[in-house]
């Protein structure tokens, strides 16, 4: 099965390899099926092996560069490939310059965002979900490019690929206290509350604003429409699968960017 593969038109560039993956074209099977990349939650190693391989052989990258992804807005930079099949380190963000590396945000409703400083050849992925929405792990990560490159957000390109819609993403108060303590404007990215004082809440709009805050242009940021929770064929969700009744027992799509090889 043929690979189906999500690209940004800010990211149209020839110097750079990026994708949004999605459910087909894997060897996964059951509530992982299919192009799972995702391996702590009970898929097959092999099969996660397998389809990483063909993510990475599809975008004819050196390596795939993971981080342990724990909701925070620690950025690791990258400075070669990964030792075996280990982890860069424990963080949601990554950073590089360096050609052939694939950087992977994994997600599963949460937000994955891709940079790309055409300037000074480097890049970035991020995984935000809204407790790194809150921490502004996006705005954190322009500031790691900033201090690692001298990469100017001025200069940035960003895509924001699939994540939860706000009509599928119920939040309780304590949330809604979250966001309404780090954005002065909160209306489009917060509904009006419920009687339980709930709101339906879009992350990914949280974040577009977030990178516009941290400098970048508003038309050098692209967002895909499409909602993780309402394309059960094509993505994985981690609500849908709650649903479901099938609470942590789903796969998860990524995020990839990388710099091009010379030639």
């Amino acid at each position: 099965m043929t690979l189906d593969l999500i690209r940004a038109a800010t990211l149209d560039h020839p110097d750079l390899v990026h994708v949004f993956t999605t459910r087909p074209g894997g060897v996964s099977e059951g509530v992982y099926a299919s192009l799972n990349l995702t391996r702590s939650r009970g898929d097959e190693a092999a099969h996660v092996a397998e389809n990483r391989k063909r993510v990475r052989q599809a975008l004819g990258l050196d390596a795939l560069v993971f981080a342990t992804q724990v909701h925070g807005r620690t950025v690791l930079r990258v400075g070669g490939p990964p030792k075996g099949d280990q982890a860069a380190g424990e963080g949601d963000a990554l950073i590089t310059d360096q050609p052939g590396l694939g950087l992977v945000c994994q997600t599963a409703d949460c937000t994955p965002i891709l940079l790309f400083d055409p300037v000074r050849r480097a890049v970035g992925a991020i995984h935000s979900g809204w407790r790194g929405t809150v921490q502004d792990i996006a705005g954190a990560t322009v500031e790691a490019m900033k201090d690692a490159y001298g990469s100017q957000p001025e200069d940035l390109r960003a895509a924001i690929g699939p994540s939860i819609s706000a009509v599928n993403y119920r939040v309780g108060p304590e949330v809604v206290a979250a966001f309404e303590e780090v954005f002065e404007v909160t209306g489009g990215i917060l509904s009006p509350k419920d009687p339980e004082g709930g709101a339906h809440l879009d992350v990914g709009e949280a974040c577009r604003r977030q990178l516009i805050m941290a400098g970048l242009a508003e038309d050098a940021i692209w967002r895909s429409d499409v909602c993780t929770y309402a394309a059960e064929a094509r993505l994985f969700s981690a609500r849908r699968s709650h649903h479901q009744g099938q609470s942590g027992l789903f796969g998860g799509q990524a995020g990839i960017i990388a710099l091009a090889r010379p030639g």
